[in-house]
């Protein structure tokens, strides 16, 4: 369309931010599916927590605090799945995808200096 000027975006998208999206997708796109399906071969699982966790520790130093506890997490989530606690594993991977996915915001979370959620008026803080 002539005349229409695409607004840029305030705040580009950092090597966090993607790193977290990208962790994220791995997450629902690809372990969390995996996981769903009992029908799904526990190699295939396997793989998609390798994947995940070398992603992890790949990218963990941009996340400070958060990429510690996502690593722990991930390597809980995968040895509760070889225990064979799928629903536990997966319980744990919803965790994980909701922490990526807070990461992957614009806002800053807690650990970098803002809030995970914006407080009501009137709250304490």
């Amino acid at each position: 369309m002539r005349g229409l000027r695409w607004k840029q975006c305030e705040q580009p998208v950092t090597a966090l931010r993607r790193a977290a999206w990208h962790g994220y997708l791995a997450v629902i796109a690809g372990l969390a599916p995996a996981l769903r399906d009992v029908s799904t071969p526990d190699e295939q699982v396997t793989a998609e927590f390798a994947a995940l966790g070398a992603h992890l520790h790949v990218h963990a130093g941009l996340w400070g605090e958060d990429g510690l506890r996502l690593v722990a997490v991930a390597a809980r989530a995968d040895a509760m799945f070889v225990a064979g606690d799928r629903t536990g594993s997966m319980v744990l991977t919803r965790a994980l995808a909701r922490r990526l996915f807070i990461l992957s915001r614009s806002t800053p979370t807690r650990s970098q200096g803002g809030e995970d959620r914006p407080r009501p008026s009137g709250a304490a803080g």
